[in-house]
């Protein structure tokens, strides 16, 4: 396990341990390629081989472009998209070696458009559905696996500070489980909820100016 609040990190290891896993934690800020470069030479040495990554890191911080928001793009991008790009940097070739691997990348619905508040957090999204498609295209080719999840919104600390309706929202338990199901599928994508799924298909498929009409009256009753 790998995120920057090791206190966290140790409660969950208290929480999960058991006499049939061998879990660590290492303190790691994903946005630092360098800290990336060191948390996969040590599980290397730990465990002998690493066969399965789950990059799950997210920052979701409002993002009024009318304003100064150049930190919030730089804090953001670096967590959402750098956070995947530096361990794609150390693991495709790793895995390429190895003639296989799983990398499965954590993104979101909201890369489907640009919604009003929330522009960086979107495009950061944009990008990782890109880069894992990408990935995914081409490193198939070494017998390397590349999976795509895209939740919609969950009752985690990151979502209570929105202020806007977040429609079936799911416990962070049940998205858990919904995700370890669908890696052990072997699927290539997944999206859940199916509600949020179809609102987004919706989404990405009518005119731009319709959808710039919708998102003025969203912005209008909300103003």
């Amino acid at each position: 396990m790998v995120a920057r609040n090791t206190e966290r990190l140790a409660t969950l290891k208290k929480e999960i341990n058991s006499s049939e896993n061998n879990i660590h934690y290492i303190s790691c800020d994903v946005s630092d390629y360098n800290q990336c470069k060191a948390t996969f030479d040590i599980a290397k040495e730990e465990f002998g081989t690493i066969d399965l990554a789950i990059l799950n890191a997210g920052l979701g911080l409002n993002s009024q472009l009318s304003i100064p928001h150049i930190d919030t793009a730089h804090n953001t991008i670096g967590v959402n998209y750098f956070g995947i790009v530096n361990f794609g940097h150390i693991l495709f070739p790793y895995f390429k070696k190895m003639g296989k691997g799983e990398f499965v990348g954590v993104s979101s619905m909201a890369d489907v458009r640009g919604f009003e508040g929330s522009g960086i957090y979107c495009s950061s999204k944009a990008a990782v559905s890109v880069y894992l498609e990408s990935a995914r295209t081409e490193m198939r080719h070494y017998g390397v696996r590349v999976m795509t999840i895209k939740p919609g919104f969950v009752d985690t600390n990151m979502t209570k500070k929105n202020k806007h309706p977040m429609p079936f929202i799911m416990n962070a338990p049940k998205a858990a489980a919904l995700m370890y199901k669908a890696i052990n599928g072997k699927k290539n994508s997944y999206s859940f909820p199916w509600q949020t799924r179809l609102g987004s298909y919706l989404l990405s498929v009518i005119p731009d100016s319709f959808y710039d009409y919708l998102a003025t009256k969203r912005g209008q009753v909300g103003q």
